[in-house]
């Protein structure tokens, strides 16, 4: 072979090497910009988050979302069943169902130095384990306080103890076991009477007299809601997004976040352990952080945002879970964890006690 046909072949090696090498740069970097989202719940907020949080963000980096709906039940099972192979990057999940797999070693930690909008973010957001690493971050608060008929209530409620005014007695609702409100609002009944979550005596017995005076208690906030409007109970615990549809139909029923606050759920993103998109994932929880991404779930889903730097036009500002001018101060964000500990003997005890 002579050096010059020697140096075409190297020439040609070299190119095709830096070919096959483009091609795999290029695949890479495909994958890369490729991010499986689960756990978007259904319907409405689906929707919204679709349009709030992943259709912008994959229009604003070029990343094609693989989005697949599902309850926070459905998604914890699906993770359980894919641990170690995980085929969703991120989830959705609400707090009960977050705060037990990220128990379950199923949740990878979130960097707080790679988020570019923690510095606007409420502490609350940022989820904990006993480690003290960031494992999920709130994407908006939902609150329950208490609602009621405008037109057959004299004397509107101002605090959870008034659930059990004489003059309410037979006209009222609240949440049950089958929804997981229903446990912070014992712990808040307990608090305020000298109790808490080491002492829940006063918190039975308060429900249990409700339930001797012929409360109602319900599982679902639409099974709630038809209560109200059917005009069966006159006071009710009320997640307050249901309250403004109810005033939608026309119906004289009105929100009152309790002087001692609304207790507090939440709306979670996680990052899946394991996945192997961790920065481009990292990189959407930072977008759902963002001024314009809460301002647009706030909007759509009446969530309370989490970044202070948000402003809402008044008609959406008065419909916020902790109420007109109101902030993260006026919500009892109380602690998940210890909740989830107890609840089942909680249950067992409500069982017992409340629905027997």
């Amino acid at each position: 072979m002579t050096d010059v046909t020697r140096r075409q072949v190297l020439k040609g090696v070299s190119l095709a090497a830096v070919q096959v090498s483009s091609l795999s740069w290029a695949a890479s970097a495909y994958a890369q910009k490729s991010l499986s989202v689960g756990g978007i719940y259904g319907g409405v907020w689906a929707d919204s988050i679709r349009a709030a949080f992943l259709q912008p963000f994959g229009k604003k980096s070029g990343v094609e979302l693989k989005i697949e709906e599902g309850i926070s039940g459905v998604t914890l099972a699906k993770l359980r069943q894919q641990k170690g192979d995980p085929q969703f990057d991120v989830v959705w999940m609400d707090r009960v169902v977050s705060d037990q797999a990220i128990r379950e070693d199923l949740i990878e930690p979130i960097s707080l130095d790679t988020l570019s909008n923690r510095v606007d973010v409420v502490d609350s957001a940022f989820i904990k384990d006993a480690s003290n690493r960031v494992m999920a971050v709130t994407s908006g608060y939902w609150a329950a306080g208490l609602a009621y008929n405008t037109k057959t209530v004299k004397q509107a409620p101002v605090s959870w103890l008034d659930l059990g005014k004489p003059e309410y007695k037979g006209k009222v609702a609240a949440y049950s076991p089958d929804n997981a409100i229903c446990f912070p609002i014992l712990v808040t009944l307990a608090e305020l009477q000298g109790g808490g979550v080491k002492s829940m005596d006063s918190a039975f017995k308060f429900m249990n007299q409700l339930a001797k005076g012929g409360a109602v208690f319900f599982g679902g906030s639409p099974a709630g809601a038809n209560l109200l409007a059917n005009g069966e109970v006159d006071v009710a615990t009320m997640a307050s997004s249901q309250v403004w549809d109810l005033q939608e139909k026309g119906l004289p029923i009105t929100y009152v976040v309790p002087k001692e606050g609304a207790v507090a759920g939440d709306i979670r993103i996680h990052i899946v352990k394991g996945t192997k998109n961790k920065d481009l994932a990292m990189k959407l929880v930072d977008y759902t952080m963002s001024v314009e991404a809460q301002k647009e779930i706030a909007t759509r889903l009446l969530l309370g945002p989490v970044n202070t730097k948000v402003t809402l036009a008044p008609e959406i500002d008065k419909k916020m879970p902790w109420g007109e001018h109101g902030s993260t101060k006026n919500l009892r964000i109380l602690d998940a964890v210890t909740i989830l500990d107890n609840r089942d003997a909680w249950t067992r005890r409500w069982n017992e006690e409340v629905a027997k």
